[in-house]
């Protein structure tokens, strides 16, 4: 490998930005072509735009692009705004427009009839492996084995103890007439907390290694300890409207065969393909090996 060359090391830093000002100007481009698309679209004045399965896409494309922009800017011009509160900002007023927004077009309908539509399975099934993995890949290792047993009691009975403490919040200071379980339900959705702007923090004022370990370890575990605290009390408060077929009747040794079944058996899932993965990558190497 004495032949390899690394390209940033024979770029100057007027080349280096450079390549950067052409990619945020191509992003720019398509960002404007985005939006020139989305409102030049109909055929005439009288003629409706029937919504296709194609205009899914848009909304994707259109954000990528536009955090994409967003990031170079902030990271350049802008360097104490957070890119995560800056990004939820920009969502919520996308949101808004689209939500009173009267004119039709292809941005519009992209967001109203497909992702505002969208099934809530679907989208958990769809994202959250993905972000899970992206933050296991970037994780210390070693850290996380150290530091196991504490991001285990951060994960479960500190989310559990976060869902019942949110529950009493809403039982007993909102005035809104919620039953206990769906009190349990809204505490279950709140108990799992995103560390993305926490981290990003502890990097900039150079926390300790394990203390970023933690939070983003327990980051990892709670979103399924959530998800089963979610599935239980919401099939109980299902079950509390009296609609037939909806809802379940959980005690505690079911709720117990339920949270065993989808926290470890999920776990065992994952190691069982992780196994199957990395014999796969071990027999490519020895091959790859052999033929060199």
């Amino acid at each position: 490998m004495k032949y390899s060359v690394n390209i940033m090391e024979l770029s100057t830093p007027w080349q280096v930005q450079s390549s950067y000002g052409v990619i945020v100007r191509m992003m720019m481009f398509l960002l404007l072509s985005n939006m020139l698309i989305a409102t030049c679209h109909a055929e005439g004045d009288e003629q409706k735009h029937e919504p296709e399965p194609v205009d899914a896409v848009l909304f994707p494309v259109f954000m990528v692009t536009l955090g994409i922009i967003s990031f170079f800017f902030l990271t350049r011009y802008a360097p104490w705004i957070p890119y995560t509160a800056a990004m939820f900002v920009l969502g919520t007023l996308i949101g808004a427009f689209a939500d009173i927004s009267k004119g039709e077009n292809l941005l519009n309908e992209s967001i109203t009839e497909y992702w505002l539509k969208i099934d809530s399975e679907l989208l958990l099934v769809a994202f959250l492996p993905g972000l899970v993995f992206s933050d296991a890949t970037g994780l210390n290792t070693h850290l996380f084995e150290v530091a196991f047993t504490q991001c285990l009691i951060f994960a479960f009975p500190m989310v559990l103890a976060g869902t019942c403490l949110t529950a009493l919040v809403a039982y007993y200071i909102f005035d809104f007439g919620w039953s206990w379980n769906l009190c349990m339900t809204f505490g279950s959705i709140l108990a799992a907390t995103d560390p993305v702007a926490v981290s990003a923090l502890l990097e900039q004022v150079g926390a300790p290694p394990r203390l970023k370990v933690h939070i983003a370890g327990e980051s990892l575990l709670n979103d399924g300890s959530a998800m089963v605290f979610f599935t239980i009390f919401s099939e109980l408060y299902l079950l509390e409207l009296g609609v037939l077929g909806l809802g379940s009747d959980i005690d505690g040794p079911e709720g117990i065969k339920i949270f065993c079944q989808m926290a470890l058996g999920g776990a065992c899932v994952g190691i069982f393909f992780a196994v199957g993965l990395l014999g796969i990558f071990v027999l490519l190497d020895k091959r790859l090996k052999r033929d060199e």
